[in-house]
């Protein structure tokens, strides 16, 4: 593409000079047009930043040190990016001062001298309040559509960064503030969490309150400082217990409840007895054998499967046959001593066991970590058919989480619905995270359940 330049004749055919011409339209048409709601980020942040300043020059800095001591529940802490994201509104807007929020004794003393604009601005933030909100859907690059999960807003939220990391059934805390026509959020936590954390939050949230069931909790509770230094620390502490959990090292089993252990017992035999181990092996109960080529692959089965009722069978091991070599392989040491002694017995004397390696879980991860290639459409629409039948069996499944009762039970009671909703806001949340080509379409299960909407 060649450059116009700007002392060249405009293209349009006035005779004038381009620069004097179309070059100005031509610069304004190729600025990036500014989000919408960007206007009111940008007048917010700076407004935030002077009403600080201002609180500091007229009570001392003691009252943000303190602020963040009660928000932050650590003494002398000085919060950083992103940890100011919610605290720096919270501290002028909810955080009181000799009995008033920073922001009234702001507009007080200089809301006679401020530009229209930003004056009503300061007045739309008198009715926000710091609430949990629920994302119901994401327009990447644009923003949410988020609704409140203790009182009953919902609103499209113009949010371009927010919109570029949640998924579908997260929930954050922050404040919402509705002007010009647009709502926005103006304070958020950086953790957001998913729906059982989220609903663990609401639900001890609810009871201090006072407020039972799903009934919308008051403006007037919601607004007061005691609550909304109680919800940031609710949220700070479920917060700080998902992060912990996620830098342990999960405990991983197979369908008996074993340690997952990846086991591979290599076993050594004479050529000439190739067709006696093979034949030893077809009498093992539940072996399936697959030729290819010189090797012969089999697959150890049993019936049932101690997890999922509506499994037929379950894999319990597997073996390679080479022309003088054996390899058996097992998810755990107990269904790979249980398979040795097996195969051992039944060739009676053919085969010497050589060696045994074990892998655990995290190993193969960090192995695998970059080089697995993206699942063939072979492979995804597998996936798919494996979750269709685990959750087409979970509607009958006794589960914990639900007092040991079965969710298509469990609906059968209002709070029963309720926590089974929240189990499938859950799944829908995991989904989201999911390729298109990989993601499950949960609302068969909600439909099959009675919970659509």
């Amino acid at each position: 593409m060649t450059t116009l330049g700007r002392t060249e004749p405009c293209p349009c055919g006035s005779g004038q000079k381009y620069k004097r011409c179309c070059a100005g339209k031509d610069a304004a048409a190729a600025r990036p047009v500014a989000a919408p709601g960007a206007h009111l980020h940008e007048r917010d942040e700076s407004l935030v930043q002077r009403m600080v300043r201002y609180a500091g020059s007229r009570f001392g800095w003691d009252w943000l040190r303190e602020a963040a001591e009660a928000f932050f529940e650590k003494p002398g802490f000085l919060p950083e990016y992103p940890q100011t994201q919610l605290f720096m509104p919270w501290a002028v807007h909810h955080w009181e001062v000799e009995g008033r929020p920073v922001r009234e004794w702001f507009l007080e003393e200089k809301g006679t001298t401020l530009p229209e604009a930003e004056r009503m601005w300061l007045l739309s933030q008198r009715p926000v309040v710091v609430t949990v909100w629920e994302v119901l859907e994401v327009r990447k690059g644009v923003g949410v559509r988020v609704t409140d999960l203790l009182g009953r807003g919902a609103h499209f939220v113009y949010e371009v960064r927010g919109s570029q990391q949640l998924l579908p059934r997260h929930a954050v805390l922050g404040r919402v503030v509705e002007h010009e026509g647009l709502a926005v959020f103006c304070g958020i936590d950086p953790q957001p969490l998913p729906p059982l954390d989220a609903d663990e939050v609401v639900r001890v949230a609810r009871k201090l309150l006072g407020v039972r069931g799903n009934r919308s909790v008051p403006r007037e509770l919601l607004a007061s400082e005691d609550t909304s230094l109680g919800l940031v620390l609710l949220w700070h502490g479920v917060a700080d217990g998902l992060r912990a959990k996620a830098k342990q090292e999960p405990r991983l089993t197979n369908t008996d409840g074993e340690p997952l252990v990846f086991v591979v017992d290599l076993y050594a035999f004479a050529p000439e007895a190739h067709s006696r181990v093979l034949e030893a092996l077809s009498t093992l109960e539940g072996m399936e054998v697959e030729e290819e080529g010189e090797v012969f692959r089999c697959t150890f089965l049993k019936e049932g499967n101690a997890m999922h009722a509506g499994w037929e069978n379950t894999i319990i091991g597997s073996a390679e046959v080479g022309a003088d070599s054996l390899r058996l392989e097992a998810n755990s040491v107990e269904r790979a001593d249980a398979l040795g002694r097996r195969v051992e017995a039944a060739c009676d004397g053919l085969v010497r066991h050589r060696s045994r390696e074990k892998t655990e879980p995290s190993k193969v991860r960090e192995g695998r970590a970059g080089q697995r290639p993206p699942p063939s459409p072979e492979e995804q629409e597998s996936l798919r058919e494996f979750k269709a039948r685990h959750y087409a069996a979970w509607l009958d499944s006794q589960l914990p989480a639900l007092k040991g009762k079965s969710p298509r039970q469990a609906v059968r009671t209002k709070a029963g619905r309720h926590q089974v909703d929240v189990l499938l806001k859950q799944l829908e949340n995991l989904e989201a995270n999911r390729s298109v080509e990989e993601r499950m379409d949960v609302s068969g299960l909600r439909r099959e359940l009675g919970l659509e909407g």
